[in-house]
């Protein structure tokens, strides 16, 4: 049975057969893989960060598969951290911990992506719309003139 990209359970076995630093996920039982690997699945799809096509050509599935696995180590390994720092930020607590931890309120609405995803789906990025418009200057106008009075 297919989990998000990959083709089934075994597909992700085989990949993370020749990663190193496996540990987080070879502990995991079949369901537990499952749902990090659905988790991963719908972190990556839902991330306004990227464009990802309903139907990807065989190269671009090939690195979702691997985006889904990375992305899935990390569920693993970080999710219960994050969910607890996420629960703080909720509550307002921008600073807080032995470690003394802060939390950047700007990063409230925002899901981690862990770098190697980041990279691996660098050709799935969305772009920041811009537009360009032509301005005529007025070389009488101060600097100090403003531009909604003209």
């Amino acid at each position: 049975m297919a989990i998000g990209w990959m083709d089934n359970l075994d597909e992700a076995d085989t990949f993370f057969k020749t990663r190193l630093n496996n540990s987080s996920w070879t502990v995991l039982g079949g369901d537990e893989r499952t749902a990090a690997l659905t988790t991963a699945y719908n972190r990556i799809r839902y991330c306004s960060d990227y464009s990802i096509p309903a139907s990807p050509t065989i190269a671009q599935k090939a690195k979702l598969k691997d985006a889904q696995c990375e992305m899935a180590i990390y569920m693993a390994t970080h999710l219960a951290d994050e969910d607890r720092r996420k629960g703080l930020q909720i509550q307002g607590v921008t600073h807080a911990g032995i470690v003394e931890e802060n939390y950047d309120k700007d990063w409230l609405d925002k899901l981690p992506i862990p770098p190697i995803v980041d990279s691996i789906l660098e050709d799935f990025k969305t772009a920041v719309d811009f537009g360009l418009i032509d301005i005529d200057r007025d070389e009488e106008e101060s600097v100090d003139t403003d531009a909604t009075d003209v």
